[in-house]
């Protein structure tokens, strides 16, 4: 198992085993950090787009689409510049498997690294399959449990009908990589600096840069400044701080260039982001 940025928190799965949750994300934030999990992931864009970077692969999907995130990716997300709306198909692949050959022959294969799907998926049957999975569950108690876990199998028999991809493009997980991602995500309010992060884990700096850039889309403090802003955003709206200190707690020394980040990331400034989440609230 890798010591890397995993996701940890535990996920509450239904009866079925199935999750479903409903995203929005506004024009160019991040959906979500770059983390990886045992499980499969489906994310389909409902309306807007997506660039998605999954291991070293960037994908846009638009709306229909649906990107394939298979287990042990290191993966993260950006909303496309008129914003997402999406929904996250989640599920432990295990969990489906049986006593049956198939079962052996084509679930044991996406948690062993033995089949790798085409990231992103624009198939028609796709589609029509995705849209009646999540129908079933919104349904909630009116939908039987077995009527979405056939489903599932579907979606999966339609991947493999119409989304496998070139063996060869099969990734194994990056146990060094996985390490900074970790390090980063729980450091990134500290003083550090891409040559800090590739002297600690023993990257030429260059090349610890693009790599970094392949994985994610951005560069390593552009990474660090969106998490920065996002818990800034978190703390604005979520406590009575001053400003200044929250800036400090985020890895903000100048409180005029946070000011001027904060805007340039989510269009206002701090003190204006707090009166509307402030009126919000009344």
């Amino acid at each position: 198992m890798l010591d890397a940025y995993k996701e940890l928190t535990p996920v509450i799965y239904g009866e079925n085993g199935i999750r479903l949750l409903k995203n929005v994300t506004g024009p160019g934030a991040m959906c979500f950090s770059a983390h990886w999990h045992d499980r499969i992931e489906l994310l389909h864009v409902i309306a807007g787009s997506m660039e998605a970077y999954l291991d070293n692969e960037h994908v846009t999907a638009t709306t229909g689409q649906t990107v394939i995130i298979m287990p042990h990716a290191t993966h993260c997300a950006f909303a496309g510049n008129q914003g997402v709306r999406y929904n996250m198909i989640a599920f432990d692949v295990e969990m489906f498997c049986n006593a049956t050959i198939a079962s052996e022959k084509y679930l044991a294969p996406i948690f062993k690294y033995g089949i790798n799907f085409c990231p992103v998926s624009g198939d028609p049957a796709v589609a029509k399959a995705m849209d009646e999975l999540e129908a079933l569950l919104a349904a909630g108690n009116s939908c039987h449990p077995l009527c979405a876990i056939g489903k599932i199998y579907e979606i999966i028999g339609l991947f493999y009908q119409h989304c496998t991809a070139d063996s060869r493009q099969i990734h194994k997980p990056d146990e060094r990589f996985g390490k900074v991602l970790e390090y980063i995500n729980l450091h990134y309010a500290e003083n550090i600096s891409a040559k800090d992060i590739s002297e600690k884990f023993g990257y030429d700096e260059t090349y610890f840069c693009r790599r970094f850039k392949e994985a994610t889309g951005i560069t390593t403090m552009k990474y660090i400044r969106v998490l920065r802003l996002e818990l800034a955003q978190k703390l604005l709206s979520g406590s009575k701080e001053e400003i200044q200190n929250i800036a400090w707690q985020c890895g903000f020394s100048d409180i005029s260039y946070f000011s001027n980040c904060f805007k340039q990331q989510f269009g206002v400034t701090p003190t204006e982001f707090r009166r509307q989440t402030t009126k919000s609230l009344h």
